[in-house]
């Protein structure tokens, strides 16, 4: 009989305790260790968040459009730093209106979006491809991963519950072509379809692998640094 209410009581103690979910909202312990994760509905909050970090990405695909030199003169290496910092800055300010359940600061999140872009551009100055390539792995392949993930659920990871198969896949699945198709855009005409593919689809993929490891280092920091190196040692491998 002791033992009953023992087993009882440690049962409501598990059910009572809550855990991180694989979209960063709370979850019962005892789902967070099932092998199958729930479907959830985003929250007001989530939704916002899903749409200032996946709206960056379409940039790349808007430069089509807009005659600029290569490697980039100082004009749209300006206009992008301007903007970049126009968007950290609104969204530092507007953090709260988008923030997750316990989130108090969203300078990691926020920064470590920005932090790899701006290293990219600057590091590899006339292979602007890469780092708009990394802004769409960030915004798409990372992205779809959440809103995927939390969306559909699915089976969990073996080496971390807290993600989805659901959201690996469709990291790549969505995340692959359209960086892929931002490298091409920007180093047309020095690249053929196929190279671009090899250089966004390795990145995207690596990135996802990262994105999945249980790290206590930002997922947007990771993510982006990278695709970022990845996509500099394909580059250097398949173009230079």
């Amino acid at each position: 009989m002791l033992n009953s209410a023992l087993d009882g009581q440690a049962a409501g103690t598990l059910n009572s305790v809550s855990a991180v979910h694989p979209g960063g909202m709370s979850a019962p312990l005892t789902e967070v260790y099932s092998s199958v994760a729930a479907p959830r509905v985003m929250e007001t909050e989530e939704v916002r968040r899903r749409m200032l970090h996946m709206l960056p990405g379409l940039f790349p695909f808007i430069l089509w459009g807009i005659p600029h030199t290569d490697p980039w003169g100082p004009i749209i290496t300006d206009v992008v730093i301007g903007i970049t910092v126009l968007i950290v800055g609104t969204a530092l300010y507007r953090f709260s209106s988008f923030a997750r359940p316990g989130e108090a600061d969203g300078r990691s999140s926020v920064l470590g979006y920005a932090f790899p872009i701006i290293v990219g551009l600057w590091v590899f100055h006339g292979w602007e491809e890469i780092g708009m390539m990394t802004l769409t792995i960030l915004a798409f392949g990372d992205g779809s991963a959440t809103l995927c993930g939390m969306t559909f659920g699915g089976r969990r990871l073996p080496w971390n519950p807290k993600k989805t198969i659901t959201g690996l896949m469709c990291f790549v699945l969505i995340g692959g072509p359209l960086a892929s198709a931002a490298f091409w855009g920007e180093c047309r005409p020095g690249t053929t379809w196929l190279i671009a593919l090899a250089c966004g689809f390795g990145s995207t993929l690596v990135a996802a692998l990262a994105e999945s490891v249980p790290s206590r280092i930002n997922d947007n920091l990771r993510v982006g640094a990278t695709a970022m190196i990845m996509g500099a040692l394909l580059h250097y491998a398949l173009i230079s």
